[in-house]
């Protein structure tokens, strides 16, 4: 490790010691009843880097750009689904320029993805584990992939396995996406909330406040529009930011027709 490395592991240390407590950990510990989020900041790895750097170490890579979906398994293609290689083992999915980064074991997974302010850790332990040591071992081994977050000062937050997380009041978003958003596998939580994910997007429609308009931060995902509604392919991780723009009533997803009983 070299001595910037040491140097935020140090930090980070100091830091957990701090809040260690406070956010589902018990005596120390990482419970295997809670998994855990963590804002990181921005990184500053390249995406054709750490493509290069996942494929070497063995992952499942898919990489989705615009109307082309690229698979890899190591360092060869493949033809397999996107299904297949998302259901488990270690992945580096990257959609545009965006990544999120799981890797899995017998005692943890975790993951880096987009997140408030740059992208956001989520560990998963599967048996409890001390937080000091685990948050510093996983930090070390994202270094060694180059991914470092700008992030000094380091919340964590602690949500049970099979609760459902608490809602934001006042915000106008279907409470089924802002499940997703706080969800601790995105893949696994947008078919069990009936949502429809394309990459690290979601489908979903926008309802405008009278006169209001689409956000110019947004317009690159609108699928289609009228004067009260827009439909967008939504990044997961901007789904509060677009609930919470000036000119937006609602944001849900769409309406799907029911079958007629007969």
């Amino acid at each position: 490790m070299n001595r910037r490395a040491r140097k935020g592991v140090v930090v980070l240390l100091v830091s957990f010691l701090a809040i260690g407590l406070a956010c589902g950990a018990s005596d120390g510990d990482l419970l295997s009843t809670y998994y855990y989020l963590t804002p990181i900041g921005t990184v500053t790895v390249s995406v054709p880097t750490l493509v290069q750097t996942a494929r070497a170490n063995g992952f499942a890579v898919v990489v989705r750009t615009t109307g082309e979906v690229a698979t890899y398994r190591g360092g060869e293609p493949t033809g397999d689904p996107e299904a297949a290689l998302v259901s488990s083992g270690p992945l580096l999915y990257v959609d545009g320029g965006w990544f999120l980064l799981r890797v899995t074991g017998e005692d943890l997974d975790y993951t880096v993805r987009p997140g408030d302010e740059g992208y956001t850790l989520v560990l998963v332990p599967h048996r409890d584990l001390p937080f000091v040591e685990t948050y510093v071992s996983v930090i070390t081994s994202l270094q060694g992939m180059g991914i470092v977050g700008s992030a000094v000062d380091m919340s964590v937050s602690g949500y049970e396995i099979l609760g459902k997380p608490p809602a934001l009041p006042g915000l106008p978003l279907d409470s089924s996406l802002y499940s997703l958003v706080l969800a601790p596998d995105w893949f696994v939580a947008a078919p069990s909330l009936g949502l429809t994910r394309e990459g690290l997007r979601v489908e979903v429609v926008a309802e405008k406040l009278p006169g209001g308009v689409i956000s110019e931060g947004f317009r690159a995902y609108v699928v289609s529009e009228t004067e009260q509604l827009a439909k967008l392919l939504c990044p997961i991780h901007l789904l509060v930011d677009l609930a919470r723009s000036g000119s937006i009533g609602y944001v849900r997803p769409p309406y799907r027709p029911q079958p007629v009983a007969p």
